[in-house]
């Protein structure tokens, strides 16, 4: 399209535009206004600052933040931990049972020495599978 095209398109287009807005009655006319106005009132209305999810959000971030760095900080609660004191004295009691030796022995594993043939069956009985 020419210049001069465009020139009378716009021309014609306000034309047409300007007899469909001059037709209407006044009734219609003053309800586009009036929802014209509202419009405009609740386009420069702020909301509150606290009522803003831009707000929230960060602040929600932070909290969550917080709490995971104290959980982290202070542990698990006592209920949910996988072991306790008394199960680690228990293990500590056994290993200083193997460890330790007579006093008249040279070696700690004499003990286990003492027995071969008890080890040796349990072994076998481990290797054999369930028991029919």
């Amino acid at each position: 399209m020419s210049e001069q095209d465009n020139e009378a398109f716009e021309t014609r287009s306000r034309a047409l535009f300007q007899d469909s807005v001059d037709g209407l009655d006044m009734r219609i006319r003053s309800r586009l206004t009036q929802a014209r106005s509202a419009a405009l009132e609740a386009a420069q209305r702020r909301p509150s600052w606290w009522l803003g999810w831009k707000v929230w959000t960060p602040a929600a971030g932070v909290t969550a933040a917080a709490i995971l760095g104290v959980v982290l900080w202070l542990g698990l609660p006592p209920g949910h931990q996988g072991g306790t004191v008394a199960d680690a004295q228990t293990s500590f009691e056994d290993l200083d049972l193997v460890a330790s030796s007579d006093e008249g022995s040279t070696d700690a594993l004499d003990m286990l020495q003492d027995d071969i043939d008890f080890y040796s069956f349990a072994d076998k009985a481990a290797n054999s599978g369930p028991a029919a």
